[in-house]
């Protein structure tokens, strides 16, 4: 949907209940998840009944007789990000095609509502000015994601040509993805496959378990497909969220109290691909301190 069209209502019936907002648009709109995705982030998704009226959000859950108006999405260009240069990269690789960051937890990946020029993109067209040319279209360089508490390596490209072969090697699976995590409980496998749509896509994980230490365990998690959230899901769906995790595990509760820890323990430790000139590059990144003291802390 886009500016120009209209309004678009529709009563939730008895196949919609307990469904998620995205999931019932992406049915009932023959929308795509990316197109889903930027409506329920411009805020164009609304609960008109039951009242009083609101914005629907990823991950809210419909009930039968919900009156839902989905609104005709922004088109317009929104500003380039504004360079921060006080923001300091941890830089891990850098070459003509792209560039791999340490990305710290606590920080966003790109502007926001809440953070206009905090993000790590604002940094990063400071420190790599060309990033702004590749526009809103190729997200200014960032061929992936990382969450706002999720910590690790972050690659970005630095032209057109790198963005799309990137995006293309991601896409057909060809980039290899290895995060850190601490998980409470105990896996039902010393190493498991965990499959299940996210957002009405396929997605699949593989779990191995390193260590357990009383409630707490230490597990290095491969992503093989790339949704959002996708490993705190799959972790969830098996009885181990990851620590901490605020929207699919418990939070902050009486296990990370204990540990100090105040973040979700989750970290991208190692990334490995085919550069766009054909060399095979491969980056590893210790999970920072604060997961390693509350590792070790498990101890007790």
């Amino acid at each position: 949907m886009s500016r120009g069209e209209r309004s678009r209502r529709f009563r939730c019936s008895p196949i919609d209940e307990g469904r998620r907002v995205e999931r019932s648009l992406m049915r009932r709109l023959e929308l795509s998840a990316d197109q889903v995705g930027k409506l329920l982030r411009q805020k164009r998704v609304w609960l008109l009944e039951p009242g009083p009226q609101q914005v629907l959000r990823r991950g809210a859950l419909l009930r039968m007789g919900d009156l839902v108006e989905v609104r005709p999405a922004e088109t317009g260009e929104r500003p380039p990000p504004q360079p921060n240069r006080k923001l300091r990269l941890k830089l891990v690789h850098e070459d003509a095609d792209l560039v791999v960051v340490d990305k710290p937890p606590g920080r966003v990946v790109h502007p926001g509502p809440q953070h206009g020029t905090d993000s790590l993109l604002n940094g990063l067209v400071a420190a790599y000015p060309e990033l702004v040319a590749l526009g809103e279209e190729r997200g200014y360089g960032l061929v992936h994601r990382l969450d706002r508490d999720t910590s690790g390596l972050l690659v970005v490209a630095r032209s057109a040509a790198a963005y799309d072969h990137l995006r293309a090697a991601f896409s057909a699976r060809e980039v290899s993805k290895r995060y850190w995590g601490l998980v409470k409980g105990l896996p039902p496998e010393r190493e498991g496959r965990v499959e299940g749509e996210i957002e009405g896509r396929e997605a699949t994980s593989r779990y191995e378990l390193v260590e357990t230490r009383g409630a707490v365990s230490l597990v290095r998690l491969f992503p093989e497909t790339g949704r959002t959230h996708q490993l705190r899901i799959h972790m969830a769906s098996i009885g181990c969220p990851i620590l901490a995790d605020p929207r699919h595990g418990h939070g902050l509760d009486e296990v990370t109290a204990r540990l100090f820890l105040k973040r979700q323990a989750l970290h991208a430790e190692a990334l490995s691909l085919v550069s766009p000139s054909g060399e095979r590059l491969s980056w590893e990144s210790e999970a920072p301190r604060d997961l390693r003291k509350a590792w070790k802390r498990a101890e007790g």
